[in-house]
């Protein structure tokens, strides 16, 4: 995985580690990891196998992607990231967000959670699609890449993935050599079903309950073609099993290429990666 030529040309399933790193809390007001362990985590993940790398441009607040970026600056070539778009902050989270150095110290547990509490509120979700070059260059900006190796759109409805305009101006991201793998991070099955839809899509992330629920037709589509799927809350959807052994049982299922483990600490992640090793 050396040049863009060679990526483009690779399988999408190879690409993918069997362990994702999911990295929504990195740089947010809640995660109470030390900032030298996440640091630690981010550049330890390539060494443990853990090759794939999932933000999106609202995950700390832009902050998730520029630590990737700065973890990632001198091997940037081994690793598959991926991005979204399409959620955005409110103006308010935006000012606070260079201020987070300084407050989140001073902060108690119970105020960070309080934050934390109101994120949903603060993030709305527009798909604009004049706004999406823009939202690619100042993720390109924050991570510090000529490019990334995966966008996709952050929980569209299927009414937004069969949106013409949309798909157009999300597939010309990938023409013009900004993204080299586009797709859809999807909530429910109809959203699924519109965007297999589109022969240009080659990644899928999906929560397991949906890839465990879904219909024989839509399994066979994603069988048939190139396409990368990526299972997410793999461990708060199986609450009945221990967490290595749901990831296991995640990584188990044929669909599945990568199972998203979301955590910024370095044991954490060590455990993820031995448990997708068992036979």
């Amino acid at each position: 995985m050396s040049s863009v030529g060679q990526l483009q040309v690779e399988s999408r399933k190879a690409q993918l580690s069997r362990i994702a790193l999911g990295c929504s809390r990195v740089g947010s007001f809640n995660n109470m990891t030390p900032q030298r362990e996440v640091r630690l985590t981010l550049e330890s993940a390539l060494d443990l196998g853990v090759s794939t790398f999932d933000t999106s441009n609202v995950y700390g607040q832009g902050d998730s992607e520029r630590e990737i970026g700065r973890a990632l600056r001198k091997r940037r070539d081994e690793a598959f990231v991926i991005t979204k778009l399409g959620k955005s902050f409110s103006r308010k989270m935006q000012l606070l967000r260079p201020f987070k150095p300084l407050l989140k110290p001073l902060m108690s547990a119970k105020a960070q959670d309080a934050v934390a509490s109101r994120r949903g509120s603060e993030i709305s979700t527009v798909f604009r699609p004049a706004a999406f070059a823009a939202s690619i260059e100042g993720s390109l900006r924050r991570l510090g890449f000529d490019h990334v190796d995966g966008l996709l759109l952050h929980s569209p409805s299927a009414a937004s993935l069969r949106d013409p305009e949309l798909r157009a101006a999300f597939v010309r991201l990938k023409t013009e050599g900004k993204v080299l793998h586009i797709g859809a991070s999807c909530d429910d099955a109809a959203a699924l079903d519109a965007a297999l839809d589109w022969p240009e899509l080659s990644l899928l992330q999906l929560p397991i309950d949906l890839i465990e629920q879904m219909s024989p037709s839509a399994a066979e589509r994603i069988g048939h073609r190139d396409v990368g799927v990526l299972a997410r809350e793999v461990i708060r959807l199986q609450r009945d099993l221990p967490p290595a052994e749901a990831i296991a049982r995640a990584s188990r299922h044929p669909l599945v290429d990568s199972v998203i483990v979301g955590t910024s600490r370095l044991a954490h992640l060590k455990d993820a990666a031995a448990a997708v090793q068992r036979p």
